[in-house]
């Protein structure tokens, strides 16, 4: 059995003969980082129901809709001082706001029933409400004043803000210290700001990834806030949005070992571990980080000696985080 993978493996490889060369001339260039939003915001007032859920009838859209909101398991926060608050407290007639994440499920049911990642309540009246969303794109910014910095951030529907060292920056439920330098990007933040973008509080939530890939406005490829690809080194072959990166020089960046097997391609390693191996002209990646998917976004591609992954695969392969 185990001859017969080698074999399969072998004619796979053998296919990087006939890959086409990448495209140079389709590189991204400057701007064309667009964000794509994490979340989807639903807000109404709500009614307690005897089955423990929350019946939500929106305030926005035509015509209005209802919901069933279920709070197990859900983070539910005060929209004005971000402390947690219990379900049961929630006051009938009140606003809340609802975040529902690209995953989560909502039922063909009517009301349509769903669970979201996270609730603000106890609204008052005309309050500006903090924004919880994912960074995509963090710079640390310098204001020429001694003892003086903060990072400028996009999160992932776009939107830009400046978190400045005296900004009331806590962690979700932990006494852990954390200040503006770990708003990296894959981070969720709850964040408080007046119109001209600058956050006044920020709640940080445990951080899930092992690090990140992301780009600046210019198209330069970053790996953990430090520049690993100019946008010469990245190329969009199919002519659509899918973003392809060096494998070698983003896994190094992030501390891994790359090598080539002849048998089983690029090979990354952590430590002594493989982590996976892929073929250049195949979809399929082998080893424990690609356990959990059967095939990626796109196939593994070489050039000029160079193989590339589509950028979201290779982040999932490596554990880290690409909004983009």
């Amino acid at each position: 059995m185990k001859f017969s993978v080698k074999l399969i493996a072998a004619a796979l490889c053998a296919a990087m003969l006939c890959v086409p060369a990448l495209a140079a001339a389709s590189a991204t260039g400057a701007g064309a980082y667009v964000p794509n939003p994490q979340y989807t915001v639903i807000s109404g007032t709500v009614a307690h129901q005897k089955d423990g859920g929350l019946l939500m009838s929106t305030s926005t859209g035509e015509p209005t809709e209802d919901y069933i909101l279920w709070t197990e398991g859900v983070m539910i926060l005060d929209a004005v001082s971000g402390e947690p608050v219990d379900a049961k407290s929630i006051k009938d007639g009140s606003t809340v706001y609802a975040w529902l994440g690209a995953q989560t499920a909502v039922t063909m049911s009517l009301p349509p029933q769903v669970t979201p990642e996270l609730l603000l309540v106890n609204v008052p009246a005309d309050y500006k409400v903090p924004q919880y969303d994912v960074i995509v794109r963090a710079t640390v910014i310098m204001a020429g004043i001694p003892h003086y910095s903060g990072m400028d951030i996009t999160l992932s529907d776009g939107t830009a803000y400046q978190v400045w060292e005296d900004a009331q920056i806590t962690p979700y439920l932990t006494r852990n210290r954390v200040t503006y330098q770990d708003l990296l990007p894959g981070t969720r933040v709850l964040m408080w700001a007046d119109d001209k973008g600058q956050a006044s509080k920020v709640i940080v939530f445990p951080y899930e990834y092992k690090g990140s890939i992301s780009l600046d406005g210019y198209g330069r490829l970053y790996v953990n806030s430090v520049v690993a690809a100019e946008p010469s080194a990245l190329r969009r072959p199919y002519g659509d949005e899918r973003l392809y990166v060096p494998i070698r020089a983003v896994a190094e960046a992030a501390g891994y070992d790359v090598s080539w097997d002849k048998e089983f391609g690029v090979t990354v390693k952590d430590g002594s571990d493989i982590l996976f191996q892929i073929c250049p002209d195949t979809k399929l990646a082998h080893g424990p980080a690609a356990a959990d998917r059967h095939s990626l976004a796109g196939p593994c591609l070489i050039a000029n000696g160079v193989t590339y992954l589509e950028a979201g695969d290779l982040a999932h392969l490596l554990g880290m985080f690409y909004g983009g």
